[in-house]
């Protein structure tokens, strides 16, 4: 019997062992492969050893166009075992619009015939396509990796492992490099705003190192950022401001934010006021903390000097309101005296005054302390009402004297004022107001220099210079000046005050007590008549103002306005005759013009009003020969009145008096049909003559 030899039957398991030990080996070099690549060409390297690792003709990785998202970026890209260059495609119609943000795709063969619309792959004749999405780690898609081949992939599993293996390295380079572009990103505008801050940024660590300034730091500070970085001290700070700027940053390393004001240093020395801030924050993840600082040296000066507008405005209001309280004194006050002045020129007419030598100086006496009233109530009003008088020539020794015994009430009791005048002092052609206001603001330093006693000394004379320099304007100074002197026994004048003390806004004193702008206004004056101003100081040993004004020329001085008027003396009844009616609505004033005007021998009517006097005269416009009105009258003034008048009797005389006549205009009268104007307190003999004229026409 013969043995009949069988092959035996080949294990089924054994290629597929053999297979899976492939695949193994394969996918273990892979993942070596992708571990070891590194470093700028990492794509290039991960394409290159996917082709070799697949037996591929082409491997590329792309992701989405940043401004594009229908169209693919290649990051790397492998064609036959050559790295080329990197390029851009549209996704639509490509085997890759399945892919990303999808799943694992293959499509083993005919290829071209499936998307027809990819002429690339058709060109290339490639016949099979696989791909595997690239996610981040929060499964947001980041592009696809995908391989080529011109003959088919039949292992559709160990094609999906190896890119599998791949993708996750793809993966997390591609989310890398996209932290890595937001953090830049993020830098750059961090960057950009904190150079283009107009406030100083210094942003420190926490041991108070500094990482980073601005320009803006730099050029507030004057420091150089060499000189600061790295640093842990603050730069021209004195040692107790910078250990508490160190606690309050420590403070701010807590979470607090921090605000505080304060005096700096610059590096040249200069100083200003700085608004700082300490804001904490995480940089790079670590707690840092930011100071913000802002110079505020101008706006400090800014509110200062709104503060010292506010402060004059309230100023300028309640001088407003004590003008208006001074006019409605004064106005009353020319009425009384209206009255007094003028029975005592009636008494001293009457026979037994004349008669008695004695008791016609009394009443002379009484007259003329009345004219001084009169001269001070127009100087209330003049201040009151905030206008001006023209200038004109005036004696400076009388004007100094008169002003002096204004000033003696305001000065306290316990300053000496004293005054010299030399007999050559030139005449000078000024508003006699603004002397007044000369010495006031003069005289009122000189007392607080003083601290409210000593010597102030007013003194007037001709001076001739040569080559001095003028305090105010500095400019020079030469040539013959009457010259008006202000000398106190204060302290004297430091040298950094006589600089500035011009100045408007200037002052030494505390806040609330001075506007610093006295000395302004004499500088202003002075320089309005072409005057200048000397400034004489000693320590301890007081300060003198010396006010240079032009002087005239003795043909051309002229006598100073004033003088007293006389009485009237010897008027008998029949020395005037006519019908007069007095219009005021001040009764007192009314009583006395009637009894005036009828020791004239006028036949006299009175009116409590401009609104009785229209009434009278329209009811009989021919009752009368002259009128004379007041101006301030409530419901219809004098002018009004005079306006009327004219409209039904024009040739009627009208004379119009007030206690202010600068507010009226000649121009403005003679239209409105007043045939003469006189001042309050009026004047009897002045009075005679107007109404001589007017009854004479």
């Amino acid at each position: 019997m013969s043995k009949t030899h069988r092959k035996l039957p080949r294990k089924r398991n054994q290629p597929d062992a053999r297979q899976h030990s492939l695949t193994e080996d394969a996918l273990a070099a892979a993942a070596l492969a992708v571990s070891s690549a590194r470093g700028p060409t990492l794509f290039q390297e991960l394409v290159r050893y996917l082709a070799k690792t697949l037996d591929v003709d082409c491997a590329f990785i792309s992701s989405p166009h940043e401004d594009a998202p229908c169209s693919m970026r290649v990051f790397a890209f492998v064609l036959d075992g050559q790295i080329r260059e990197n390029f851009e495609y549209p996704l639509a119609g490509t085997p890759c619009e399945t892919v990303i943000g999808q799943h694992f795709r293959i499509y083993p063969k005919g290829l071209c015939k499936t998307f027809p619309a990819d002429l690339d792959f058709a060109r290339l004749g490639f016949d099979s396509y696989a791909g595997f999405p690239l996610r981040d780690g929060d499964g947001r898609a980041l592009g696809l990796i995908a391989v080529v081949s011109r003959k088919s992939m039949v292992n559709s599993e160990f094609v999906e492992s190896v890119l599998k293996i791949f993708a996750v390295r793809a993966s997390a380079e591609l989310e890398r490099m996209r932290a890595d572009e937001a953090l830049r990103a993020s830098e750059e505008q961090y960057r950009t705003i904190f150079n283009a801050s107009e406030d100083g940024l210094i942003l420190r660590d926490g041991e108070s190192r500094v990482v980073d300034v601005n320009p803006a730091y730099l050029a507030i500070t004057g420091v150089t950022r060499e000189e600061v970085m790295n640093a842990d001290w603050v730069p021209n700070l004195p040692a107790d401001l910078a250990d508490h700027a160190r606690e309050l940053r420590l403070r701010a390393l807590q979470g607090e934010k921090l605000h505080f004001e304060g005096e700096r240093i610059r590096k040249d020395g200069t100083r200003y006021d700085a608004e700082v801030r300490f804001v904490p924050i995480q940089y790079r993840g670590v707690p840092h903390v930011l100071g913000i600082m802002r110079d505020v040296t101008a706006r400090k000066r800014a509110e200062a000097g709104r503060a010292q507008l506010e402060s004059q405005l309230r100023q300028a209001q309640k001088m407003e309101a004590i003008g208006h309280l001074t006019g409605g004194i004064a106005h009353d006050f020319n009425n009384i005296l209206t009255s007094v002045m003028g029975y005592m020129v009636l008494a001293a007419e009457r026979e037994a005054a004349q008669a008695d030598p004695k008791l016609g100086r009394y009443l002379e006496q009484a007259r003329h302390s009345c004219e001084r009233a009169r001269d001070l109530i127009q100087q209330m009003l003049t201040f009151s009402r905030g206008r001006r008088g023209d200038a004109r020539a005036l004696d400076l020794p009388d004007l100094v004297n008169e002003c002096a015994r204004l000033l003696r009430s305001t000065l306290t009791a316990t300053i000496e004022l004293q005054t010299e005048s030399a007999a050559e002092t030139p005449a000078v052609r000024v508003d006699p107001v603004h002397i007044d206001q000369i010495l006031l603001n003069l005289c009122i330093n000189a007392r607080d220099a003083m601290g409210g006693a000593g010597l102030v000394q007013l003194s007037t004379r001709r001076t001739r210079l040569h080559g001095a320099t003028c305090a105010s304007c500095r400019q020079p100074v030469s040539g013959t000046f009457a010259e008006l002197s202000v000398r106190d026994s204060g302290p004297g004048i430091a040298p950094h005050v006589v600089d500035r003390m011009f100045d408007p806004f200037f002052t030494t004193k505390e806040v609330g007590k001075g506007s610093g702008m006295g000395l302004s206004t004499v500088h202003g004056i002075v320089h309005e008549y072409g005057g200048h101003i000397l400034v004489e100081s000693a320590n301890a040993r007081g300060a003198v103002f010396r006010i240079l004004l032009p002087g005239l020329e003795p043909v051309a001085q002229e006598v100073r306005e004033g003088g007293r008027a006389e009485p009237v003396r010897g008027a008998t009844k029949s020395e005037l005759a006519g019908r007069v009616l007095v219009v005021d609505d001040e009764q007192s004033v009314r009583e006395f013009m009637r009894e005036l005007l009828e020791n004239w021998g006028l036949t006299v009517a009175v009116a409590a009003g401009g609104v009785q006097a229209k009434a009278m005269l329209d009811a009989a416009p021919d009752s009368v020969d002259v009128v004379i009105t007041d101006q301030t009258m409530p419901r219809l003034t004098g002018l009004d009145l005079a306006s009327h008048l004219r409209s039904i009797r024009p040739e009627l005389p009208v004379i119009l008096y007030s206690g202010y006549l600068e507010g009226l205009s000649e121009d403005e009268a003679r239209a409105a049909g007043v045939s003469a104007l006189l001042r309050k307190p009026v004047q009897p003999a002045e009075l005679f003559e107007l109404l001589q004229i007017s009854l004479s026409g």
